[in-house]
């Protein structure tokens, strides 16, 4: 069983706001975060080294130095998403694992949304990925205004998000929002990356006080890294973890940090701002920094919190799946906040057990709907509405109700192809910025576990679908008609095709998006494809070389061309032939032997000439199974090639 604080904690947290005894939501408190020995080397430097520390619940823990001190590295390696060589990371007495990692938060230091959701829609998105799916509604509603509230964004809670070209929330605005998106899972351990980075000195001061507030209520555990604070912020951090390369320069309060430099001879001014006067220290000489980090190692042998303890790497290991080495216990003292091992950790970790706190069906229904949301303004832009519809008229114009004669038949399926090509043009080049854009955000949320893969694959693949077709849709209906193509079962066909095909070369846009991972890249591979399609495509050349005749079936156009070519010419009776040196066997024979100046040219002539072989049939499952192979190819490479 549990100890008595934690069983009642377990019982506040089951509450819900529905019920009598509980009419608000309870937050669950922090637990104790205990690290030992953090080792870790990249190339024969060493960026971690010998790292400890712990925090207890409703501490805040500040971890301070220069550039490259390895502040971000260690908060990487306390949330278990960056491997270590050896130490010990530990919560409430347990070795991290993949249940205890989803007890923690990790506020990055980049506040990375998508720019056209309002921030009542993130966060609402947020709580249906991050909230088990039986809460009801109401419920999530509550936790998400309770958490709008505590952290002061309130005034903004149905503005845009916004971006460089479009205004939205201050940059202060945007860290509590990045902060809230975090606190929907109720985290009892807070890592954040300098949060206060990139804002002016009073909206920092009054995201951390909202901070300090938040932690000290809730008693959250609470970890962050620093760069040069004021003074007030300074003092809101309860202890001081300062590194330098990878060793720690000084672990304490941040109150008697001053006394311990001045005990080394280095004083600092009064008035000072002591963050100012530490981070200048620390990087003076090397002299200076060996005096800082030898004299904090001698306080270490002493120090329960953050001991030296240089036998801890030499003992015997045993590897978890996490990748960190574990200390097996022995004579250590053991903590007031560990569980006993057996039963009652199992039972501490019971609401943990699920792999993702959303079922599927909820992941995949609001990735869904929060990306049909985002694309649509991006899709249905008043600039593609204007290119959608020049690009329609003017063919229309240029092709205007097209006589059906044989001088008519090239430039007519010069149409087709042309409409054909421009729909896939304009979806491939629309997704490559997909994944480049995109990954960020969804390696963010997918490192801390509000959904699988799969929910967000199949969210992207579906959800702009009906965006990719009305534009097609409305380009075919007008080009169509004003052309003056081959009737009502035509356009229908027609349609089919320009969608499937656009859907293709989406496919293959998102394929290429997901391997280079890069815009140039990107565009240089679909720009050599798209040409090399271009030209196999059966409408430049109709008979290519002999040992080149297999490189047609390579070209997606092909297919849906030829169907669009069966369609327009299946009727035998209408096209006229020319009256003297025709194009086709059929109208020279039967100008020898008939006096009829109306002979029209037969479909399977034109088809022919056109080298139209395969059925209609065989063409739309060819290319049915051209977009399923790039859209498997995509989800491998997301999977295995590409993983956060």
């Amino acid at each position: 069983m549990l100890d008595e604080p934690a069983a009642q904690e377990a019982l506040l947290s089951s509450r819900t706001p529905e019920d009598p005894e509980a009419p608000d939501v309870r937050r669950r408190s922090g637990l104790e975060l205990l690290f030992r020995g953090l080792e870790m080397e990249i190339k024969g430097r060493g960026i971690l080294c010998n790292v400890s520390g712990t925090v207890q619940p409703g501490e805040l823990l500040a971890v301070m130095g220069p550039s490259g001190s390895g502040k971000t590295t260690l908060l990487s390696a306390l949330s278990g998403r960056q491997q270590v060589q050896s130490g010990v990371i530990k919560m409430n007495g347990m070795t991290l694992n993949k249940q205890l990692r989803r007890k923690i938060c990790y506020v990055m230091q980049q506040d990375i949304f998508f720019s056209n959701l309002t921030l009542k829609d993130t966060l609402m998105y947020q709580a249906h990925l991050k909230l088990p799916s039986t809460m009801r509604l109401q419920e999530k509603e509550k936790i998400v205004t309770d958490i709008v509230e505590e952290l002061d964004i309130k005034k903004c809670y149905n503005t845009m998000i916004g971006d460089d070209f479009s205004r939205g929330v201050s940059g202060g605005e945007r860290k509590r929002a990045n902060i809230a998106c975090e606190l929907l899972s109720d985290p009892a351990v807070m890592l954040l990356d300098e949060p206060t980075s990139g804002l002016d000195s009073s909206t920092a001061y009054s995201l951390c006080s909202t901070l300090k507030s938040y932690v000290e209520k809730h008693r959250k555990t609470v970890v962050s890294s620093i760069h040069q604070p004021s003074s007030q912020i300074y003092h809101m951090f309860d202890k001081l973890l300062l590194m330098s390369d990878g060793e720690i320069a000084y672990y304490g309060p941040s109150s008697e940090i001053l006394e311990f430099f001045a005990s080394l001879g280095l004083h600092c001014s009064p008035h000072y701002n002591p963050a100012d006067f530490i981070l200048d220290k620390i990087k003076q000489s090397s002299q200076v920094r060996q005096r800082i980090v030898t004299a904090a190692n001698e306080l270490r042998k002493i120090n329960s919190e953050s001991p030296l303890d240089p036998g801890l790497r030499e003992e015997s290991e045993e590897k978890q799946p996490n990748g960190l080495g574990v200390k097996k216990d022995g004579q250590r003292k053991v903590s007031k906040y560990a569980v006993k091992q057996g039963e009652s950790a199992t039972a501490f970790q019971k609401d943990w057990e699920r792999k993702w706190p959303a079922s599927f069906w909820m992941q995949y229904r609001t990735l869904t709907l929060r990306n049909f949301k985002q694309q649509r303004a991006v899709i249905l832009s008043w600039l593609n509405l204007v290119q959608t519809l020049t690009m329609a008229i003017i063919p229309g114009i240029i092709w205007w109700q097209i006589p059906e004669v044989e001088d008519q038949i090239h430039p007519r399926s010069g149409l087709i192809y042309f409409i054909l090509l421009y729909w896939a043009f304009t979806p491939i080049f629309h997704t490559l910025t997909t994944f480049p854009l995109e990954r960020p955000i969804i390696n963010k949320e997918r490192l801390s576990g509000s959904y699988c893969l799969s929910a967000y694959y199949l969210a992207k693949t579906t959800s702009e679908l009906p965006l990719t077709i009305i534009q097609p849709f409305v380009s075919i209906t007008i080009a169509f008609w004003m052309a003056g193509l081959n009737g009502v079962a035509a356009y229908f066909v027609d349609l089919a095709m320009i969608t499937l095909s656009s859907v293709t070369a989406q496919s293959i846009g998102l394929f290429a998006s997901a391997l280079f991972l890069r815009i140039d890249q990107s565009i240089i591979f679909v720009t050599i494809f798209m040409l090399t399609t271009l030209l196999l495509g059966g409408f430049y050349i109709q008979q290519l070389p002999f040992w080149l005749t297999w490189a047609r079936y390579l070209a997606f156009t092909l297919y849906p061309f030829h169907v669009m070519l069966s369609v327009e010419f299946s009727n035998d009776h209408t096209f006229l032939c020319k009256r003297n040196n025709s194009a086709f066997p059929y109208c020279n024979m039967m100008r020898n032997t008939t006096n009829s100046s109306d002979l029209y040219i037969p479909s399977s002539e034109i088809l022919a000439f056109f080298n139209v072989t395969l059925p209609i049939w065989a063409s739309v499952l060819i290319l049915c199974l051209i977009l399923m192979a790039f859209r498997l190819a995509c989800y491998l490479l997301l999977r295995f090639y590409r993983k956060p």
